[in-house]
């Protein structure tokens, strides 16, 4: 977990910072493990099914505006980048490299399913993507370099001239400003503008929530005229509710207050929070099982082996259903424990006793891409 200053706790954390104030943790990960290099973040960039960027600050007098170009991005032009004021950004990273998953045990005060990604990003020095702000919340990890951050909970107007790719701010000098070194990290809440610029060379890794918005679960309810422009809220959330996997009923009635949808049924939020929750990008949508390949899944961990939960797959639960990618069903009776360990240590890696309740659930689960399919079983 984070090295919390001031003798903050999780609890204490949670109740005075998140979704309410902005934190700078000094030598908050003592050391960020693992990592990635330049190279190897490049290499992510040059994949036709990862989503990177390329933002450079185009500097004329005192004025700098932004332009943004979208990835799959050639060696040699990423070779070709000048010395200075670019950053390379590439989402999604913990997925297609799924040992980077271990960064977020950092955060493990919070409901793994808030999780959206890990995005990293290479900064040139002088790089960044402008003044803005963001819907949801992050925790800013610093690794090589130096990244200067100012942030401010005033008011600042949009800035339509800063570029034509991004929804910029206007550039601000009122809030704070902090400079970023290896292991520090500063976390924001959503709404706040902030504004971040490589002093030297560097590398940030940023762990960013899901935020749900109305229109995200409206596809499932079967109600009109829902309200949009609201956004998932938990100023209240409690270290109780962080749980592997588990989305929590308080957090279903959260759904329901902070965005407005008193007018619908708690089953059917938490079914649609559930579903939205884990639902993949179409890019990261995982292979799924065949039923001759599910079932030998099922084989393959009676005979005292292990079956690996796939680096795309999202899974969750709460006291009635599992929400496999995008997916639900009923929890059967007795296989809670079974869903518990896969969340926790998305694996299961012991030899065990499957019953056939259990045999139908793993199967239900690989064919919709829960699991690493099994080579040479």
């Amino acid at each position: 977990m984070l090295n919390l200053p001031d003798c903050l706790t999780a609890e204490s954390f949670l109740e005075r910072h998140w979704q309410k104030s902005p934190l700078f943790m000094p030598a908050a990960i003592e050391s960020i493990k693992p990592r990635i290099t330049r190279n190897e973040l490049g290499w992510l960039a040059t994949l036709d099914d990862v989503e990177s960027r390329l933002v450079f600050a185009e500097r004329c007098g005192e004025r700098v505006r932004y332009r943004a170009e979208t990835g799959p991005f050639s060696v040699e032009y990423l070779q070709q980048l000048p010395k200075r004021d670019w950053t390379l950004l590439v989402h999604d990273v913990e997925k297609h490299l799924p040992v980077f998953r271990t960064l977020f045990q950092n955060i493990s005060f919070i409901p793994d399913w808030r999780i959206d990604d890990l995005m990293v990003s290479f900064a040139a020095p002088g790089g960044g993507v402008g003044p803005h702000r963001d819907n949801y919340d992050v925790f800013l990890c610093q690794g090589i370099g130096v990244r200067n951050w100012r942030f401010t909970l005033d008011d600042v107007d949009d800035d339509p001239e800063a570029s034509e790719d991004l929804a910029l701010l206007c550039e601000f000098a009122s809030g704070e400003s902090i400079d970023t070194s290896s292991g520090d990290v500063l976390y924001l809440p959503p709404g706040v503008a902030h504004w971040g610029t490589a002093k030297r060379a560097c590398i940030t890794y940023s762990i960013g929530m899901r935020a749900p918005e109305v229109k995200d679960l409206a596809a499932s309810l079967k109600y009109e005229a829902i309200s949009e422009g609201r956004f998932y809220r938990d100023p209240d959330l409690g270290v109780n509710e962080a749980i592997p996997g588990y989305l929590s009923s308080a957090s279903v009635q959260r759904a329901i207050d902070s965005m407005g949808l008193a007018n619908c049924r708690h089953e059917d939020i938490a079914e649609s929070l559930g579903k939205f929750s884990t639902l993949p990008k179409d890019s990261l949508m995982p292979d799924v099982a065949t039923p001759e390949e599910a079932e030998s899944m099922v084989e393959y961990l009676n005979s005292g082996r292990h079956i690996q939960v796939h680096g795309m797959a999202s899974i969750a639960f709460d006291d009635q259903n599992l929400f496999v990618n995008g997916t639900s069903r009923a929890i059967p009776a007795g296989c809670s424990d079974l869903i518990m360990e896969i969340c926790s240590q998305r694996s299961l890696s012991r030899p065990v006793e499957i019953n056939a309740g259990q045999a139908e659930l793993l199967i239900w689960m690989a064919k919709r891409g829960a699991f690493e399919l099994i080579v040479n079983s």
